[in-house]
């Protein structure tokens, strides 16, 4: 390998990590490997391999695997809006070509999905087996390594929560995309990111460390789920290999402390999604939710200390 191989592939990850980027922003649009090249500043010929060696699928594959999971969380979450509104709302130009996608990545209709199939998903029950089988790690999915009823106590325990207005601020971020059990991976995306952040001087005992769960386990597969490490960084941070910058949502989230060991996060999501939200007089908005921790993610150990952000707007 040649000494220029590490700069090579820092250039590289940067920009497929802007590609990335654009398609979050640009989902329900036209998506084009042509134009994710153009994002990336490489040429389309070899843009599919690049790609796909990257992020482990085909450019078509993970926008219709992205669209498809989005359009099943708002057909649960939205039960005003149409079926055709979902589909084209999430990028599909029509309503019997959502159908048909849909069904074949999910076993049933959209209708059959919204009117209580999601429960019974093999995403779903594949999440619970898992929960149950594997060891747990840093992220969103994780096993509470608990009796049943100590979950139970959990889970009615609810924790004191408080409106927030944020201000607008940016995030330096590495991405981990082989899903929330991995843990060894998610830990190697903080390692590089402090790596990043540690010569420049971002490094204190007040640096606000955050963490993102973008994707729904029961939704997505577990070896596909999203998780972002970041920290929150200055205005003129630059995109730097792995390392990319975002800016986050201003406005109201609804904010709550939680501590435990791993299954903590699984919980904290239980929480705030499942018995606060319904009766608080708030939804969730359209952005992500984020973990800011109370010192380092673990600090060595498997206890963690996090405040959890929910964007939320009126009901």
């Amino acid at each position: 390998m040649t000494s220029s191989s590490p700069r090579t592939r820092k250039e590289y990850a940067r920009r497929v990590n802007a590609a990335l980027d654009w398609l979050d922003r640009n989902l329900d649009g036209e998506i084009t490997v042509a134009r994710l090249a153009e994002a990336a500043h490489f040429s389309p010929f070899h843009f599919h391999r690049i790609f796909s060696a990257f992020v482990g699928e085909p450019p078509a594959e993970y926008v219709r695997r992205r669209r498809l999971e989005k359009a099943a969380a708002r057909l649960a979450g939205e039960p005003l809006e149409t079926v055709t509104d979902v589909a084209l709302a999430c990028g599909f130009s029509t309503s019997a070509l959502f159908s048909r996608l849909f069904r074949a990545r999910f076993g049933m209709s959209p209708t059959a999905w919204r009117e209580g199939g999601f429960k019974k998903s093999k995403n779903r029950q594949a999440a619970r087996k898992n929960r149950k089988d594997k060891s747990p790690g840093l992220g969103y999915n994780l096993s509470a390594g608990m009796k049943s009823g100590e979950r139970r106590s959990v889970m009615t325990k609810m924790p004191a929560v408080r409106i927030e207005d944020v201000p607008p601020f940016r995030v330096a971020y590495v991405k981990h995309l082989k899903g929330y059990e991995d843990s060894a991976g998610i830990e190697q995306a903080f390692q590089t990111l402090f790596s990043w952040a540690g010569p420049r001087g971002l490094i204190s005992p007040d640096m606000r460390v955050l963490g993102m769960s973008l994707d729904n386990p029961e939704i997505t597969p577990k070896d596909k789920c999203r998780y972002y490490a970041g920290v929150a960084v200055t205005r003129g941070a630059e995109p730097d290999g792995e390392v990319g910058i975002m800016d986050m949502r201003p406005g109201k989230y609804a904010v709550a402390r939680f501590t435990g060991g791993p299954g903590v996060f699984k919980r904290a999501y239980d929480v705030m999604f499942g018995a606060w939200l319904p009766q608080s007089g708030w939804q969730p908005d359209d952005a992500p939710a984020f973990e800011s921790y109370i010192g380092e993610p673990g600090g060595g150990s498997k206890a963690f200390s996090f405040d959890l952000y929910i964007p939320v707007k009126s009901l």
